[in-house]
């Protein structure tokens, strides 16, 4: 099977990740909504994105040319169990589920965000030997529905996951307790958010837009004896890059585990 214009697609699982990439390739038009067979064990949820739904997971690997594994990591093994895809491109976004333990001739492995929600996700692939660059190419072109893609060696995943899938939430925290801050100041909490989360959104735009690295950014913030300076010496104290550091390994840790069962 080689990818034509149009493939059909099943999806297999329609939950939180999986919808928003369904939803975004829709939206963008990149998927129409009669190339799309859709199944969940929730037919509601297949049923919301206006294309057709199948009845079981086995009807709708025989009618489509790419299967997209939305399901979660433990329930994929039974489910694989009952499929035959060895003529099929398989996408799988579970976490830990290796190539290898997908065991699928023409696998490709995708792993997104939850950003892309908001069209600035960041999603890494990597693929099966057998994968045709046409086919690879179709699924970078896809992860581009949704934000920015990069190919890495499955070797990298879990540094891959722990920063971007796990990332967002240390900084959705980080946010939050940003604005914590502000109220106890004397800010609105929707004020307060507002300001953090652009602060956020402003400074992540200077690291991409600018040559100079983030510790000169934070050189050229810090004027001497200011206020910027006392409260990077407050994070220090209170061990905010180690703190950084250790969920970034603990999140690649805990992916690696998943990896050897």
């Amino acid at each position: 099977m080689s990818i034509q214009n149009q493939p059909k697609i099943g999806f297999i699982g329609t939950g939180t990740m999986a919808g928003i990439m369904l939803q975004a390739a829709l939206d963008r038009g990149f998927l129409q909504p009669a190339q799309v067979l859709a199944y969940d064990k929730l037919p509601e949820s297949a049923a919301r994105f206006g294309v057709p739904v199948a009845a079981s997971a086995a009807e709708l690997a025989a009618q489509c040319d790419i299967i997209h594994l939305g399901v979660k990591p433990q329930d994929q093994p039974a489910l694989l169990a009952t499929l035959d895809l060895r003529d099929k491109l398989v996408i799988s976004i579970a976490a830990g589920v290796t190539l290898k333990q997908l065991a699928v001739p023409r696998a490709v492995r995708v792993m997104p965000n939850l950003n892309s929600a908001a069209g600035q996700g960041m999603s890494a692939v990597c693929a099966t030997n057998l994968v045709g660059e046409h086919e690879l190419a179709f699924v970078r072109d896809y992860c581009a529905c949704f934000g920015q893609v990069i190919e890495l060696a499955e070797e990298h995943f879990s540094a891959f996951l722990a920063l971007a899938a796990s990332g967002p939430a240390f900084v959705y925290q980080f946010i939050a307790d940003m604005a914590a801050a502000g109220q106890q100041l004397g800010l609105s909490e929707d004020i307060a958010l507002h300001i953090a989360a652009q602060s956020v959104l402003g400074s992540a735009a200077m690291v991409q837009q600018s040559d100079a690295p983030p510790n000169e950014l934070v050189r050229r913030v810090c004027s001497p004896g200011g206020t910027t300076v006392a409260g990077m010496q407050a994070l220090e104290q209170h061990g905010f890059s180690n703190a950084v550091q250790q969920a970034v390994q603990a999140a690649a840790a805990r992916d690696r585990e998943l990896g050897a069962n």
